[in-house]
């Protein structure tokens, strides 16, 4: 089908790049595909990168916010390459001006490339009058948790991201999110699973997020501890905070979360950890979507 950029006038349309949080990650062993088959309860937080788009003659993006700076520009940047593929592969005639608020920080373990790809994708769609929510897995190519990233809703992902089931109606947890300034790598951090890693089996996947997450664990956990020890602090200090119900690490990391009882109880830790250590981006947020 060939899109003909008939759209009239300027308007700026907005999406919200959501943070990916892996409230459970479970990795199997490496297969002949050269992939680790996942299996991960997925929510989404209320907080995460901005993005701005309007019509223009061909696609460029602009980038402002915390960390725009240590982000990838110009063709290096998962939006435009996302923009870019999409765009050839499904004969879409229409070319954005992207201006990106960069509020996640990168290498964290909470998807944010990923998400800025599938909210440029989103998007795409919504100035070129089309519905690709049936379809995203088609956008694996892209990256690997930009599928997931353009539903931006709480589900159970397996495969290498292209199995997604919605789990609608599961409510929202408060949480904070901290990460100690540091990035893991999550080719290394596989490579390292590859080497002395140990697959866990999932959980019973029934009742509350909290129950279901507390069924779960991160196999890469251990091992982005030994990369980057600072974790291990992240977790303590997220443990011992008044009302935390459970303190993991998010993804490949290094960012880690806290699941509280209230949410009074999360912005109260979020003050407390950003006080005793002002390096570290701590933000309390909510996960998952309203019932």
């Amino acid at each position: 089908m060939m899109l003909h950029e008939n759209i009239s006038g300027q308007q700026t349309r907005k999406e919200k790049a959501r943070a990916k949080i892996n409230l459970t990650l479970h990795v199997g062993p490496i297969n002949e595909n050269g992939y680790h088959p996942l299996h991960s309860l997925v929510v989404f937080a209320d907080i995460g990168d901005l993005l701005d788009a309007k019509l223009a003659k061909k696609f460029s993006l602009s980038m402002e916010g915390p960390f725009f700076q240590d982000t990838p520009d110009g063709e290096q940047n998962l939006i435009l390459q996302a923009a870019n593929f999409v765009a050839e592969k499904n004969n879409v005639n229409i070319k954005l001006a992207y201006a990106l608020t960069k509020n996640l920080p990168i290498a964290s373990g909470i998807g944010g490339g990923s998400a800025d790809a599938a909210a440029a994708l989103r998007l795409l769609s919504r100035f070129g009058d089309i519905d690709w929510s049936k379809n995203s897995k088609r956008f694996l190519p892209v990256g690997a948790d930009v599928p997931v990233c353009y539903l931006s809703q709480t589900c159970i992902m397996e495969g290498i991201g292209e199995d997604i089931k919605p789990l609608p109606k599961r409510g929202q947890l408060a949480a904070i999110l901290v990460n100690p300034g540091v990035g893991v790598s999550t080719k290394e951090v596989f490579e390292q699973f590859d080497r002395e890693g140990v697959s866990s089996q999932p959980g019973l996947l029934d009742g509350s997020l909290l129950r279901m997450a507390k069924n779960g664990c991160n196999d890469l956990q251990a091992l982005a501890i030994k990369m980057q020890p600072k974790i291990k602090t992240v977790l303590a200090e997220i443990s011992q905070q008044k009302g935390c119900q459970l303190a993991r690490m998010s993804g490949s990391g290094a960012t880690c979360f806290g699941l509280f009882n209230h949410l009074e109880n999360a912005q109260s830790a979020a003050k407390i950890i950003s006080r005793k250590q002002p390096n570290w981006w701590c933000v309390s947020t909510l996960l998952g979507e309203l019932e």
